[in-house]
């Protein structure tokens, strides 16, 4: 298969068309495959449409190709997500298309991209707890709860409300340069924007309209502040 490398798809591709084979190329990544898998995964049916997107691909540097495969690593993923965002694809929409395991990296990218710092996968032992994503607002910490709860129902909720409470509380004694943390829970799935005892409930589609208003009705949620 013959590639020209470059950057920019036909011109016969609207925006819109371009924005949506790059999310379907999301599940290939990371991964070492055949152009004819790829072509199956991104449910695109015209050859040329294929050749195009990887040439756009990878002429951006992300993804190796060789004779009749294509190699996609974990940072190519990321790139693929960031370029996209970029782009203005709607949240809502990507969100949609994103596994289980982009969850949390999808959660990340929205809090650089709302303009804030961010850290993933923190640990802290004695007492040794986990925190999935932390989003910095000046000197208040953003701790996130990445959950993929299909329905929610009160049980689970309030388990899990307490929990971020307790990690909030450990966090603020560890972190002694952070001033006040913010406990929230972030779902993967749809639902209405919710609280418990001021604990918010956003949907990752909606997490970004979160991240540019919180900090105008900080009074409505659960603010742990250093004593």
């Amino acid at each position: 298969m013959d590639f020209i490398f470059a950057t920019k798809l036909s011109e016969n591709l609207q925006s819109s068309v371009i924005d949506e084979l790059l999310v379907k190329s999301l599940v290939t990544m990371p991964n070492n495959l055949s152009i004819d898998k790829f072509q199956e995964l991104c449910e695109i049916t015209s050859r040329t449409t294929t050749k195009e997107l990887l040439t756009y691909l990878i002429g951006l540097g992300i993804g190796h190709l060789s004779k009749d495969s294509v190699s996609f690593s974990e940072k190519d993923k990321l790139d693929t997500i960031l370029l996209v965002m970029k782009q203005g694809c709607d949240p809502e929409h990507l969100s949609k298309k994103l596994r289980w395991i982009d969850f949390e990296l999808f959660t990340s990218l929205l809090i650089k991209s709302a303009g804030y710092t961010f850290e993933r996968n923190v640990v802290f032992n004695k007492p040794r707890i986990q925190i999935d994503v932390i989003g910095f607002y000046h000197k208040i910490a953003l701790l996130i709860d990445c959950k993929q709860w299909m329905k929610i129902y009160d049980f689970n909720v309030s388990r899990f409300s307490l929990y971020q409470m307790r990690r909030a509380r450990i966090f603020l004694d560890k972190r002694k340069e952070i001033e006040a943390v913010i406990p929230i829970i972030v779902t993967l799935h749809e639902s209405q924007c919710s609280f418990f005892d001021k604990i918010p409930i956003v949907p990752i589609s909606r997490f970004m309209q979160f991240l540019l208003n919180f900090p105008f009705y900080l009074d409505k949620l659960e603010l742990i502040q250093r004593q």
